[in-house]
């Protein structure tokens, strides 16, 4: 029989943080792979549905994208982020640089965290849309 597993949001929290699982670990022979499917994530999440004690605001804006290329012995990370005045920037070891379209460039399959700021505690230079 197939197990399912349920969690509840009490309130919208000011900073979301999702994780996607990106390894895998079989029990019996442990063997582990890295998963690279692809998961297409918004620039603005409404969560409003979810939400238990559903406050004011329950939307956000996404604020920052955490990569992970590479297998389980070993690895890069990557991000992407937007400053004070809503511009995406790509960071890569001491490389910085700023990014056009932001929701074109991302790699969907190496997203590993991605951050959504809620849109009352999002900075005013970003604007009312979350389109960078």
């Amino acid at each position: 029989k197939q197990a399912f597993k349920k969690m509840d949001i009490w309130s919208a929290p000011p900073i979301l943080a999702l994780h996607f699982k990106r390894f895998s670990v079989d029990a019996s022979s442990f063997w582990t792979e890295k998963l690279e499917t692809a998961v297409k994530f918004p620039l603005e999440l409404d969560i409003s549905k979810y939400v238990l004690n559903p406050g004011t605001v329950n939307s956000y804006s996404l604020a920052a994208v955490s990569n992970h290329f590479g297998g389980m012995g070993g690895g890069h990370y990557t991000a992407y982020g937007r400053n004070d005045n809503g511009k995406w920037f790509e960071f890569d070891d001491s490389a910085v640089n700023e990014v056009d379209d932001a929701e074109k460039t991302f790699n969907y399959s190496a997203a590993y965290v991605i951050f959504y700021i809620r849109d009352d505690y999002r900075p005013e230079a970003w604007g009312t849309d979350a389109e960078p």
